[in-house]
């Protein structure tokens, strides 16, 4: 049973890294729109492991067809939670009042993000995945 629960943690894991990938590769021809942003801070919270960590939290606004929207997705993944260094960096690039550019979905104007590429972090994904896959593969051919 163990054997089959890490084959399906192995395999979530490369799905939602293989999603994340197709979501950022379309958003590469997304149009833009000249944003505000209205908050920037540091949110600091304790993980599911006990440790504190750190996320930077960006609050834009941004027009399409006449439409005020808000967002606060600044990239496809997380690239700035769990690292201080990274948490503050990512606020500082974003002050509250800078103008930015905004890249939304044409099909869902409301799903947005201010960096169109995928958090270089998300690479561990796949190769999370596959460990745990292959410990559940080897776990299931020991027992049976």
């Amino acid at each position: 049973m163990t054997g089959l629960l890490f084959i399906l943690v192995g395999l979530l894991l490369c799905a939602g890294w293989y999603f994340l990938k197709k979501k950022s590769q379309a958003a590469m021809q997304w149009p833009s729109a000249q944003g505000r942003v209205i908050a920037s801070d540091v949110n600091r919270y304790r993980g599911s492991d006990g440790e504190w960590a750190e996320e930077a939290r960006v609050v834009y606004e941004y027009v399409v067809g006449g439409n005020s929207l808000r967002g606060n997705r600044i990239t496809f993944g997380n690239a700035a939670s769990g690292n201080r260094a990274a948490a503050r960096k990512t606020a500082e690039r974003y002050p509250a009042g800078a103008a930015v550019s905004v890249f939304y979905d044409p099909q869902k104007p409301g799903s947005a993000v201010l960096e169109r590429k995928m958090s270089g972090a998300l690479v561990l994904l796949p190769i999370v995945g596959g460990v745990f896959a292959v410990i559940g593969i080897m776990s299931f051919l020991v027992a049976h």
